[in-house]
C-alpha cells in the first residue's frame, strides 16, 4: 500500500502548532525547543522507516531495526533539521521575527519529510521533492511516480519552481523497481 505523504507532514503539526503558539503567547523557549526536536526527531524517523518500507515493498510496523548504514544516514537528516532549528531558535532569541513570521516558519518543518521519505524510497536519485536542493528549498508540492523501473518527477498546479520544473522536463529517471 502507498504511503500517504500527506500524513506523514502532518504527523509533526501535532507538536509544532501548540509548541510555536505557546511560545508566540510567551511561552519557555527551552520548552519550544525540546517540543521542536521532538517532531523532528519523530517526523524523520517516521518518514525513513516508510521510505524503506516502501523500497523493500513491505509494512513499515514489520521494520524492527535499522543497519548501522540506515542509522547513520537518518541521523545525517534528523541533524541537517537540528541545524536549521539552532538558527531558528537564534532568529527567535534575538526578536528577528514576529509570532506570525514563527509560526509560518515551524508549518515548514513538516515538508521535510517528504524529502527524506523519497530519499530513502529512491536512494538511487540525487535530487526528489522536498529535499531542499531546488531553488524552492523543498517547499514546493511535487511529488515522484514509479512507473516499473522508471520515475516521473510530477509538478502540481499549486506551485513549481525553476528548478522543479527543470526537474520534470527531464524525466523519467531510472531506478530498482518491478517491471
Amino acid at each position: 500500500m502507498p504511503v500517504n505523504l500527506d500524513v506523514l507532514r502532518q504527523q509533526p503539526l501535532t507538536l509544532i502548532g501548540p509548541a510555536t503558539q505557546t511560545l508566540a503567547d510567551g511561552g519557555s523557549i527551552s520548552v519550544w525547543r525540546r517540543a521542536m526536536e521532538l517532531a523532528i526527531r519523530r517526523s524523520q524517523t517516521a518518514s525513513f522507516i516508510a521510505g524503506l518500507a516502501e523500497r523493500l515493498g513491505v509494512k513499515p510496523g514489520t521494520i524492527k531495526g535499522l543497519s548501522r548504514a540506515e542509522r547513520k544516514d537518518l541521523d545525517k537528516r534528523i541533524d541537517t533539521q537540528l541545524k536549521y532549528l539552532d538558527g531558528y531558535e537564534g532568529d527567535w532569541r534575538a526578536g528577528k521575527m514576529s509570532p506570525a513570521q514563527a509560526m509560518a516558519r515551524s508549518a515548514l518543518y513538516p515538508g521535510a519529510t517528504r524529502g527524506t521519505f523519497y530519499a530513502t524510497r529512491y536512494p538511487e536519485l540525487t535530487t526528489v521533492p522536498g529535499g531542499g536542493t531546488t531553488p524552492c528549498n523543498g517547499n514546493c508540492r511535487c511529488f515522484l511516480e514509479q512507473d516499473g523501473k522508471k520515475v516521473y518527477w510530477r509538478l502540481t498546479a499549486q506551485e513549481s519552481c525553476a528548478g522543479c520544473v527543470e526537474l520534470a522536463n527531464g524525466s523519467p529517471y531510472s531506478v530498482e523497481g518491478d517491471e
